[in-house]
């Protein structure tokens, strides 16, 4: 029977007790902080899809590009918001979900988020051509 505190190689080795080297690595690529970001800004009530051309050509809001360095990431967001709602609030709001959501659900932290608002869309005004 062998000692307690020998190792034993088949019983598992816990990651708290493992050095940092031998954990291995995490890998964040810029897609998967872009698709984070994607989201958050749509959870944002003021935000919509866009309208017209944006719509048509495939390219919908909002639209994201991120930068990820090491444990930091700068995020840029364009947007369409509900008219008339004050873009400086929505930009705002964006601005601070994104950078929460990226951050809670990446571990990374979000140094910048550019919000642009790209469009204004009239709410009621695809039910205004419908009448």
């Amino acid at each position: 029977m062998a000692d307690d505190d020998e190792e034993r190689p088949h019983e598992p080795r816990h990651a708290g007790t493992a050095r940092l080297e031998e954990r291995g690595t995490t890998t964040i690529a810029d897609k998967v902080v872009e698709r984070i970001a994607v989201i958050a800004a749509r959870e944002v009530d003021a935000v919509t899809q866009g309208g017209g051309w944006t719509r048509l050509v495939g390219r919908g809001l909002p639209r994201v590009s991120a930068v990820v360095a090491g444990g930091t990431s700068r995020v840029s967001v364009e947007v369409a918001t509900a008219w008339p709602k004050p873009l400086s609030a929505v930009a705002t709001h964006v601005r601070d979900h994104v950078s929460e959501r990226v951050t809670a659900l990446s571990g990374i932290t979000v140094t910048a988020v550019d919000v642009t608002v790209a469009d204004v869309v009239h709410v009621d005004s695809a039910q205004r051509r419908v009448e």
